[in-house]
């Protein structure tokens, strides 16, 4: 497992680790398709599967 964070390199947000940009920076990467949006898409699968994670801990509790 890669532990290095990919940072955003480019607009208002550069300089931020892809884990801490918006929502919505990161849908509009996907949207617009840019050329990095495979880092957004990434992304939001892993915040995604963090909700899963949590929501399932929580019935299990």
């Amino acid at each position: 497992m890669n532990n290095e964070m990919p940072i955003c390199d480019f607009g208002l947000h550069a300089g931020e680790p892809y884990t801490k940009l918006p929502a919505s920076f990161l849908n509009w990467m996907v949207e617009i398709n840019h050329d990095k949006s495979q880092l957004a898409k990434q992304e939001l699968m892993r915040r995604e599967d963090a909700v899963f994670a949590a929501c399932a801990n929580a019935k299990n509790s």
